[in-house]
């Protein structure tokens, strides 16, 4: 019994004792509006300008330079109404992407969500697509679109806090 609780304390010990692969978490926190009696029409779309998010101290907290991350991927993104009894039961579809600010056809899709439930409540958690978004979030100014497909128009204005999460990966 003894020689297998020492084998295993020993496998415990050696997979521990690895070099760090430069995998780190990168956390954003950014509010919009979602306008009240939106058309119920394909694809209405919400832009929000990050105008600085900071990298090089990001990078820098974390242990790392700009010039050693060489991915970054979307983990998770999280949306929440602020707004009262607001709901997310008025979109059909949900789909969210990142783009250039000085180039309107350079923009990627980081998230999606189709067919979102009629019964969604007050938060809406997206797919992440996982394409490579280093090169928008190392020049530090980016746009955000949220476009939605909805069900309805919804009645009132809603207060949106969208909370997103990538992972880096540097060398």
């Amino acid at each position: 019994m003894k020689k297998i609780i020492l084998f295993i304390v020993s496998i415990l010990i050696f997979t521990q004792c690895r070099d760090n692969n430069g995998d780190f978490e990168l956390l954003y926190t950014v509010e919009f509006e979602i306008p009240a009696g939106i058309p119920a029409f394909p694809f209405q779309n919400v832009e929000v300008e990050v105008p600085n998010f900071n990298i090089e101290q990001r990078f820098s907290s974390a242990g790392f330079m700009v010039d050693e991350v060489t991915r970054i991927n979307a983990r998770s993104i999280r949306l929440d109404a602020l707004t009262g009894s607001a709901d997310f039961s008025f979109l059909q579809r949900a789909i969210l992407e990142i783009r250039n600010p000085e180039d309107v056809n350079d923009k990627r899709e980081i998230a999606f969500l189709e067919f979102v439930p009629n019964n969604q409540g007050n938060t809406l958690d997206l797919i992440p697509s996982l394409p490579d978004v280093a090169e928008y979030l190392k020049a530090g100014n980016f746009i955000l679109t949220f476009k939605m497909d909805p069900r309805f128009s919804p009645a009132q204005v809603m207060q949106v806090r969208m909370n997103l999460s990538f992972d880096a990966f540097a060398e």
